[in-house]
């Protein structure tokens, strides 16, 4: 039996995370039902996971997130989409631009999942710089910095982005 505790922690990590969970799904997916259909998929996936305490505390947010990420795979596998790893050499070269549309949605899935396992501070300088397109100057007045501070972050950001790429095999040397 579940104590009403760990129910009520269960309810404000749902909470918490759903609206992170949906955005990304919709994102994906440009469906509203689907989006909804699938990140509830995800929550009753992880969800028993975390009542037999399988997951670790501090990576309940990765994993929900991997969840999510698989059931997007399954879903474009059933519609006959083979998700590719993505080469960043490509991506650097231009190459994500003569992509299909299937395949820049995948490159752009496999770097958002790289991206979840990033520090928050990590992937907002990559997010406001890269994403967004802020200088310097104005990302740093957004995170409270200095601009060498976040030349600094976004250097170290890109390199832990790589290394995490690498290890799963998702960057071709």
């Amino acid at each position: 039996m579940i104590s009403a505790g760990v129910t009520r922690d269960l309810e404000e990590l749902i909470g918490d995370l759903w609206p992170e969970i949906y955005r990304f799904v919709y994102y994906k997916v440009q469906n509203k039902e689907e989006a909804e259909e699938l990140t509830q998929d995800a929550f009753k996936r992880v969800i028993p996971k975390l009542q037999e305490g399988k997951v670790e505390e501090g990576k309940v947010r990765a994993y929900t997130f991997q969840t999510a990420r698989n059931l997007l795979k399954d879903l474009w596998r059933r519609r006959g989409r083979d998700p590719q790893m993505v080469d960043l050499e490509n991506i650097q070269e231009g190459g994500l631009w003569e992509s299909t549309r299937e395949e820049r949605q995948e490159e752009k899935m496999v770097l958002e999942e790289a991206m979840a396992f990033l520090s928050e501070d990590y992937q907002q300088v990559i997010n406001l710089r890269i994403v967004e397109g802020y200088s310097v100057k104005e990302t740093a007045l957004k995170m409270g910095r200095n601009p060498g501070a976040i030349r600094s972050l976004q250097y170290r950001a890109l390199q832990s982005l790589r290394e995490i790429l690498e290890e799963r095999g998702f960057f071709h040397d």
